[in-house]
C-alpha cells in the first residue's frame, strides 16, 4: 500500500512539473513574440530592411535566445503529459497535438532565421536581398506558428471534462492567434495582445490540465 501511495506521489510530482515546464514555455515564447511585436513595422526596401536589423537586433537576439528554450520546455512538458495512450484517444486530442507540434516546428524555423540575422556564420556577410529574405522567412514561420496555436487552442480547449469557460477561452484565444498570424496586417498593440494571450492560454491549459490528470 506503501508503495502504491508513493508511486501516486511521484505521478503527481511529475504531472506538476510537466505542467509547469508547459507554463514556463508559453511564457518563454511569448516574450519573444512580444520583443518581435514591438519593433518598428518592417519597412519594404530590402536596404530598409538592413537597418532595420541592426537597428532591432538587441530584441531580436533577445527573441532567438528566448525561443530557444520556449521550445525545449514546451515539448518537454508537452510529451510528459500528452505522451500516453490516452492523449491520442480523440480526435480532437490527435488534431491539437499535431497542431502544437506544428507550432513548435514553425518557431525553430523563427529561431533559425533569427539567429542567421544576429550572428555572424563564419564571417558571411548577408546581402540586402537575402536579409530581406530571412526576415520574410522569420514572418512567415511566425504566421504558420499562429495558425497551428489557433487549432491546437480550439483543440484541447474542446474536450468533454473542461468547462464551458474554459472552452470558450480558447475559442477566443484561437481567434486572436488567427488575426496575430498576420503582423504584416494588424497594429502593434495586437500583435502585442496576440503574445500576451499565447502566454495566458498556455498557463490555463497547464493549470487545467493539471487539475485534470486523466483528460487528454
Amino acid at each position: 500500500m506503501g508503495h502504491s501511495r508513493g508511486e501516486a506521489q511521484g505521478k503527481a510530482t511529475q504531472t506538476q512539473l510537466n505542467g509547469v515546464l508547459f507554463a514556463v514555455g508559453a511564457q518563454l515564447a511569448a516574450v519573444a513574440l512580444v520583443l518581435i511585436a514591438l519593433l518598428p513595422r518592417v519597412p519594404a526596401e530590402p536596404t530598409e530592411i538592413v537597418a532595420w536589423v541592426e537597428q532591432g537586433r538587441m530584441q531580436l537576439m533577445w527573441a532567438d535566445e528566448l525561443l530557444f528554450f520556449a521550445v525545449l520546455s514546451w515539448c518537454a512538458g508537452l510529451l510528459g503529459r500528452y505522451a500516453r495512450r490516452d492523449a491520442a484517444s480523440t480526435a480532437r486530442g490527435l488534431i491539437g497535438l499535431a497542431a502544437f507540434l506544428t507550432a513548435q516546428v514553425a518557431l525553430v524555423v523563427m529561431l533559425l532565421s533569427l539567429g542567421r540575422l544576429v550572428y555572424p556564420v563564419f564571417g558571411i556577410e548577408l546581402s540586402a536581398d537575402a536579409t530581406a529574405l530571412i526576415v520574410s522567412e522569420t514572418y512567415g514561420g511566425l504566421h504558420l506558428a499562429m495558425l497551428a496555436f489557433a487549432v491546437a487552442a480550439v483543440s484541447l480547449s474542446w474536450q468533454p471534462r473542461f468547462t464551458r469557460l474554459a472552452r470558450g477561452l480558447g475559442v477566443l484565444a484561437a481567434i486572436v492567434f488567427v488575426v496575430g498570424a498576420f503582423p504584416w496586417l494588424t497594429s502593434q498593440w495586437w500583435n502585442v495582445l496576440a503574445g500576451v494571450t499565447l502566454a495566458v492560454w498556455g498557463a490555463l491549459l497547464a493549470l487545467r490540465h493539471g487539475q485534470q490528470p486523466h483528460a487528454p
